[in-house]
């Protein structure tokens, strides 16, 4: 595993599941897991897939906890362990969580239609691959 890309998923709603699928077919990557605020059937698959799931604030936590469905920890926790985080909570959400992966020195991508100025970068891979290569945030 130390040779493969650790990725955390933030937000496993239409673009989390996606994203964490693509993750998981990449012999170069591992999901190390993914972080939510839904105590509801969405975080439940990820028990069946044996993708361990993080609270991705205290009250995602008390949610979570209320239904049964057991975590590995924070979002922090989860951060911790990565090289890299796909956010794809909604719309102005990432924006709030650039700070905390910015404090971590952590990689990330946002996927949630951010405004450039969240990352000074917004990534096509057919128009601009080479201008995203080494970037920490995109």
């Amino acid at each position: 595993m130390a040779d493969r890309v650790r990725v955390a998923i933030n937000g496993y709603g239409v673009i989390g599941k996606r994203v964490a699928d693509a993750v998981r077919t990449q012999s170069d990557m591992v999901l190390v897991g993914v972080s939510d605020v839904v105590a509801d059937w969405r975080t439940r698959v990820l028990q069946r897939r044996r993708i361990p799931l993080f609270a991705a604030t205290p009250e995602a936590r008390d949610a979570l906890t209320r239904n049964a469905i057991p975590t590995e920890g924070a979002l922090e926790d989860l951060l911790s362990e990565i090289d890299v985080v796909v956010d794809c909570t909604p719309k102005h959400v990432a924006a709030s969580n650039v700070p905390i992966y910015r404090r971590l020195g952590r990689k990330f991508i946002v996927e949630g239609g951010e405004k450039h100025t969240v990352t000074g970068h917004s990534f096509v891979a057919e128009a601009n691959y080479e201008t995203a290569v080494g970037r920490d945030a995109t």
